[in-house]
């Protein structure tokens, strides 16, 4: 083997090293549920923030919205559970 032989060897393992650290950041990254679920939630805080933002009236009538549909489940549960125990 010559010194040629062996530098492209060498180069050729520094690429696959490479290849392999990037597949691994990539299943970490996709495989990591949990920092995915924050991410989302950032993403959600950041994207409701803005809503607020830009439209207050909006989002003032959707929180009120979001808040009689599950006031209304509540009070179906409750009424289910009440009827059943009488």
């Amino acid at each position: 083997m010559n010194a040629h032989e062996k530098q492209q060897g060498v180069v050729a393992a520094a690429q696959a090293r490479a290849e392999l650290y990037d597949t691994l950041a990539q299943l970490k990254d996709r495989l990591n549920y949990a920092q995915r679920v924050d991410d989302a939630v950032d993403d959600m805080k950041h994207r409701v923030a803005e809503q607020k933002r830009r439209n207050p009236l909006a989002f003032a009538i959707g929180v009120a919205g979001a808040a009689a549909i599950v006031g209304l489940g509540v009070w179906t549960v409750t009424s289910a559970v009440i009827k059943r125990f009488e």
